[in-house]
């Protein structure tokens, strides 16, 4: 029987994309995390493009600047698009701390639909000059607000909240509804380097689950793959991640697929 792996963050505008994805990635589920239109990355996909992609699940996302009137689009997509299972939040791309009361409105809408708040979390990418923290809107650490406020809606702060660790792995050791993920921590193109890169996020992430023994159970595989370039295009290198860790082969295998069946709560049986 073949493995089950479900990609938890990748970026699809379109077929052409996620066939380039296909050729290096081994997920046989995905999470297409969608984007907003002055997000500076990639655009945001239409649902439409992807309603034949039946193991492809999909996510909102709000344009905090906008906050009134996109509250209304996502709610009649979320009443319509059972596939919708997360809503997902640029900090950093947007100035905005994760516990701001603009977000707060959008996770009471997460609650009321039953439906998990993806993050941005970390540095944020520009293609024109190194990754930057914008002022630490992006860090993990305000999420632990909404975390207490709200039991009842899962939160996940992608990209181990680079390079701040602990204050991703600390809310996930300590709050059962905050998991967290290992997309978009790869962006070495020389070959060499990325192997750098691949090394030291293995040591990186059995040095703290060895410091957090629940970690393992919030930890998810992701990809962040997003085809601006071709650069990027290469996925294979963060299944050797999960490969590298310490840990059983069925631990490993939560990582790479049973974790986010926890994380995304409307995924449920019916989605595994």
């Amino acid at each position: 029987m073949e493995k089950e792996i479900f990609d938890c963050h990748c970026h699809f505008v379109d077929k052409e994309d996620f066939e380039l994805y296909k050729k290096t990635a081994n997920a046989t589920k995905f999470l297409n995390i969608r984007s907003t239109n002055n997000s500076g990355l990639v655009k945001p996909y239409s649902f439409d493009t992807f309603k034949d992609e039946e193991d492809m699940f999909l996510t909102e996302s709000v344009d905090l600047y906008k906050l009134d009137e996109e509250l209304i689009r996502v709610e009649e997509n979320l009443k319509n698009n059972e596939r919708i299972i997360a809503i997902k939040i640029y900090l950093g791309y947007q100035s905005f701390f994760a516990n701001d009361e603009r977000i707060v409105k959008v996770t009471q809408l997460a609650k009321k639909y039953g439906v998990s708040m993806v993050f941005h979390c970390g540095e944020t990418y520009d293609p024109n000059s190194d990754s930057q923290t914008n002022d630490n809107y992006a860090d993990a650490k305000y999420i632990e607000d909404l975390a207490v406020n709200f039991k009842e809606v899962n939160f996940i702060g992608s990209h181990l909240n680079w390079p701040d660790f602990d204050n991703i792995f600390e809310l996930c050791e300590r709050y059962e509804n905050v998991f967290t993920c290992i997309s978009g921590c790869l962006d070495a193109i020389d070959r060499e380097e990325r192997d750098k890169q691949v090394k030291e996020l293995i040591n990186i992430l059995n040095k703290y689950l060895r410091k957090y023994p629940n970690l393992k159970n919030k930890l998810m595989y992701g990809t962040d793959f997003f085809a601006i370039d071709l650069g990027f295009s290469d996925v294979s290198d963060y299944i050797k991640i999960v490969e590298g860790l310490e840990l059983s082969e069925i631990e490993k295998e939560k990582i790479l697929c049973t974790n986010i069946f926890e994380a995304y709560r409307k995924l449920g049986e019916e989605g595994k």
